[in-house]
C-alpha cells in the first residue's frame, strides 16, 4: 500500500464552484440569517478546546507543558524500584493530553483524541532539577533513548548529580508529514484499529465487509493486478466484499506497513523512570556511595590508630569508627532525593 496520495482539491476550492447565493431574498431576512449563524458559531467555540481539534492540520497542533516530580530515598529505591517512577493514572493522563469538548449547554464534558496514536511533534526540556548525590538518568515516553552512560544503558536525558538547568533542550522531534498525509486520506484509522475499525466478518460465509474507505481496499485497488478481483465486489452500501483468504493474505502486510510507516507515540501510559546511570542498580549505586565516604573515614581511622597511645584508645577509635560507619548508611539510606522537569510538548491524534 502506498501512503502517499495525489494532492487532492482543496475544500476552499470545491466551495467557490457552488453558487451559495440564493435567486430573490430580501436584505433584512439576509442580515438577520448571518447574524444567528455568526451567534451559533461563537457560542460553539466557546464550548471547549476541542472543537479546534484537527487531526488533519499540522499547523494546528496541541500543546502542553508538564511537570514531572520524583521524590524518594535511595534506601526506599533500594527495596522499590517503582520509587523513580513518575506515573499518572489513566484518568489523569485523559485530563493531561487529550482535549476538552463540552457535549451540551447543561456543562457535560468529554474527553477527545485516542491517547494510543499521539503524533508527536517535539518534546522540550524546559527545566530541570535534581540533588541526588549520583548522576541519574531518565527514560520518557516517546523520547528516543540515545544517550549512553558508561554502563552502556541508554536514557532519554541524564542529569548530572547535584545539578540543574532552565536551557531549553530538544529531546525529541519526529517527522510528522506521513502522519498528516495519511490521516487525510484515512481518517480515524491507526495501525491499532485497522482490524476493528470497518471490518465486519462473516465467518460462515468466509467472506468480510470492508469501509470503502479502509486502507485494506486501497492497497488491494492499488494491487489489483497481482490479485484475484474475484475475490472482491462492491456492496450497494459502500461495502466492498472481500474474501477471507484475501483479507487474512493482505491484512497483514497492511498493518505492518501502516505501523513502520506512519510514527504514532502510545502516550496511554505515560511515564517518567530514573535509574542510576552510572550504576546497574540502586543498590550498586548506594554500595558505590557508602564505599566513597567510607574510604575517607577509614584513612582517618588508619592516621588516629597510628598515634593511639594504648590499647584503650585504639578500642575507643575502632567504636568511634563503627558509630561513624553507621551514620554513613543510615544518613544515605534516609536522605530525601529529588528530581524535577519541565516538558513542553507539542502533538496532535492521529484519531480522535
Amino acid at each position: 500500500m502506498s501512503v502517499r496520495s495525489d494532492k487532492m482539491e482543496s475544500t476552499s476550492t470545491m466551495m467557490n464552484q457552488l453558487d451559495l447565493t440564493p435567486a430573490v431574498h430580501t436584505a433584512g431576512v439576509a442580515d438577520h440569517v448571518t447574524a444567528t449563524i455568526q451567534a451559533a458559531q461563537q457560542a460553539d467555540s466557546a464550548l471547549g478546546e476541542a472543537n479546534s481539534l484537527s487531526v488533519s492540520n499540522p499547523e494546528h497542533p496541541i500543546r502542553r507543558n508538564i511537570s514531572v516530580s520524583i521524590r524518594s530515598t535511595i534506601g526506599d529505591l533500594c527495596l522499590r524500584k517503582a520509587k523513580g517512577t513518575w506515573a499518572p493514572t489513566s484518568s489523569a493522563l485523559k485530563n493531561i493530553f487529550q482535549k476538552k469538548k463540552f457535549v451540551n449547554l447543561g456543562g457535560s464534558a468529554e474527553g477527545t483524541g485516542d491517547l494510543r496514536s499521539v503524533v508527536l511533534h517535539d518534546m522540550t526540556l524546559t527545566h530541570f532539577a535534581s540533588n541526588f548525590p549520583l548522576p541519574v538518568g531518565a527514560t520518557i515516553t516517546a523520547v528516543d533513548s540515545n544517550t549512553y552512560s558508561v554502563t552502556g544503558e541508554a536514557f532519554g536525558f541524564v542529569a548530572p548529580s547535584m545539578s540543574s538547568s532552565s536551557g531549553s533542550t530538544k529531546l525529541q522531534a519526529d517527522d510528522t508529514s506521513l502522519a498528516y498525509e495519511f490521516a487525510r486520506k484515512f481518517p480515524g484509522y491507526t495501525a491499532e484499529n485497522l482490524s476493528e475499525k470497518g471490518i465486519h466478518e462473516v465467518p460462515a460465509r468466509r467472506f468480510c465487509l470492508v469501509a470503502s474507505d479502509h486502507p485494506l481496499v486501497s492497497a488491494i485497488q492499488e494491487n489489483q493486478e497481482r490479485l484475484q478481483l474475484g475475490d472482491v465486489s462492491m456492496m450497494p452500501e459502500g461495502l466492498v466484499k472481500i474474501g477471507t483468504d484475501l483479507y487474512n493474505t493482505v491484512m497483514p502486510i497492511v498493518t505492518n506497513q501502516v505501523s513502520s510507516q506512519i510514527r504514532v507515540r502510545d502516550f496511554s501510559t505515560a511515564k517518567v523512570v530514573l535509574s542510576p546511570s552510572e550504576s546497574t542498580s540502586w543498590s550498586d549505586a548506594r554500595n558505590e556511595l557508602v564505599s566513597a565516604d567510607k574510604a575517607s573515614l577509614r584513612s582517618e581511622l588508619e592516621t588516629s590508630l597510628s598515634v593511639a597511645a594504648d590499647e584503650a584508645s585504639i578500642e575507643k577509635l575502632r567504636k568511634d569508627f563503627a558509630t561513624k560507619e553507621a551514620m554513613i548508611e543510615h544518613n544515605i539510606d534516609s536522605r530525601m532525593c529529588e528530581f524535577s522537569m519541565n516538558l513542553d510538548v507539542t502533538y496532535n491524534f492521529l484519531s480522535k
